[in-house]
């Protein structure tokens, strides 16, 4: 366990705990995409899974929140990998090539909150939402929204 946490504190500008024992690692969203593939190469497809992607929207600082919730194993200890992206182009590089079980998680921010994860072929609007509201370009989690 503690060698994955310092694989993951090399990428942190910033490490929080949320909850007890619950461990947040925020980092830039340009190197995302490079933890998972170095997490991957070092400590294997078997040693994590990422449950969920939870986008936030703040609006008062410009940003869209991700917050992708990963499983590490076989200790079952959740952290989150935290990143911001500007909320007036929140794009950010796929995982579904190398992590196929965010498909849904980036699918269901792509629809709800208008975050672009470039590389994914897979994002539609009206994937989530119905399809009156993505047709009217709206995106239901953004609290400027209306919805």
């Amino acid at each position: 366990m503690s060698s994955k946490r310092d694989f993951f504190s090399k990428y942190a500008v910033k490490v929080d705990i949320v909850k007890p024992k619950r461990t947040v690692f925020v980092i830039r969203p340009d190197t995302v995409r490079d933890l998972f593939k170095d997490l991957i190469e070092q400590h294997g497809y078997e040693s994590f899974y990422i449950s969920t992607i939870v986008g936030t929207d703040l609006p008062g600082e410009g940003k869209i929140r991700l917050d992708y919730y990963v499983v590490l194993l076989p200790e079952e200890e959740t952290i989150v990998i935290r990143t911001y992206l500007d909320r007036n182009n929140p794009v950010i590089d796929t995982l579904v090539d190398m992590v196929p079980g965010v498909f849904n998680g980036e699918c269901e921010t792509h629809d709800l909150l208008g975050v672009f994860f470039r590389g994914n072929p897979y994002l539609k609007r009206g994937f989530f939402v119905s399809l009156d509201v993505a047709e009217k370009g709206v995106y239901p989690l953004r609290k400027d929204s209306g919805v």
